[in-house]
């Protein structure tokens, strides 16, 4: 009778360290997303681009440039968890008609980008910095000009980098979190309807484990501060049940002047456009040309291309 109590006691205790797993998994390999866009829904001249990340790793993406001569400005679109490059062709849309070239790229493990594992940002810092690299070797592009939109996962991933790398000139972060413990919560209960206890730790633990790497090193709120004096306006969305607009709050709260926030009413998770487009192409765009010190022109119309 003891030894079946140890036996069953063991196989109990195993049990949230065998959810934990299958949960890492699920976070690390997601199913490919059907975008709500393709290329063919907008009236944009994208180069096919392919390039390297710092690892090795070889990464695709789409290179918008500008008619206009001389150098231009520039905005580098960093994507989502489990989202592809494709995610963000209306806020390419945007940028292009403000005069800016634009580089949209698939992260690794995502879209036509190489790789086997989504690293929660600790590699895919690497990406972004080779996407930075590339655009700023182009000839076409003033290196001095460059910002990064970035959305939920990406817009912390550009956080971080920015944090470091002041090639980085101004930044947009829509639904960033502020630490990893808040979002593995979070994750937990949104898509997997998990209790966060004990689940949440050990499902870090074992990420952290299968990457060989700390997730703490993945926080926007321990280092936004750094980027100050390059200014940041983050969003956030009233309904976000992934991440939750508190966590934007926090962010910007921990941010250097200049500083701006935005508050989306009505607005899902990485949804801002969705519910205001008019309202959000004209907060954004004038964001990064002040930022940018691009100069006012009149705003070009959207070219959507119409489906079928």
């Amino acid at each position: 009778m003891i030894r079946r109590l140890l036996l069953a006691a063991s196989a109990l205790s195993g049990l949230p360290l065998l959810v934990a797993w299958f949960v890492s998994q699920g976070i690390l390999h997601p199913k490919p997303k059907e975008e709500d866009y393709g290329l063919s829904d907008f009236d944009l001249s994208a180069e096919e681009v392919s390039f390297s990340s710092r690892d090795g790793i070889r990464l695709a993406g789409w290179f918008i440039p500008v008619a206009a001569k001389g150098r231009s400005p520039a905005i580098v679109l960093s994507h989502g968890w489990g989202r592809s490059r494709a995610e963000l062709l209306p806020h390419a849309d945007l940028f292009h008609r403000a005069g800016f070239a634009v580089l949209a790229f698939d992260y690794r493990h995502r879209g036509e980008s190489g790789g086997d594992t989504i690293t929660m940002g600790l590699r895919e810092q690497d990406d972004l910095r080779a996407a930075l690299d590339v655009l700023a070797a182009r000839p076409e592009i003033d290196a001095e000009r460059i910002g990064v939109f970035g959305m939920s996962l990406g817009s912390v991933i550009a956080i971080v980098v920015a944090a470091d790398d002041e090639r980085v000139r101004a930044l947009v972060a829509e639904a960033p979190f502020s630490e990893t413990r808040a979002i593995m919560t979070r994750t937990l209960r949104h898509y997997f309807h998990l209790p966060s206890f004990p689940i949440a730790q050990l499902t870090k633990w074992v990420i952290e484990r299968r990457l060989g790497g700390s997730l703490d090193s993945v926080q926007a709120g321990a280092v936004v501060g750094k980027l100050s004096p390059r200014p940041i306006l983050i969003i956030a969305n009233e309904r976000d049940a992934v991440v939750g607009s508190d966590e934007a709050r926090r962010v910007f709260e921990a941010a250097g002047e200049p500083k701006q926030f935005w508050f989306v009413p009505e607005a899902d998770h990485a949804c801002g456009w969705q519910a205001a487009p008019q309202e959000y192409e004209r907060r954004v765009v004038a964001f990064m040309r002040e930022s940018l010190g691009v100069a006012e022109a009149p705003p070009a119309r959207a070219k959507r291309r119409p489906r079928g």
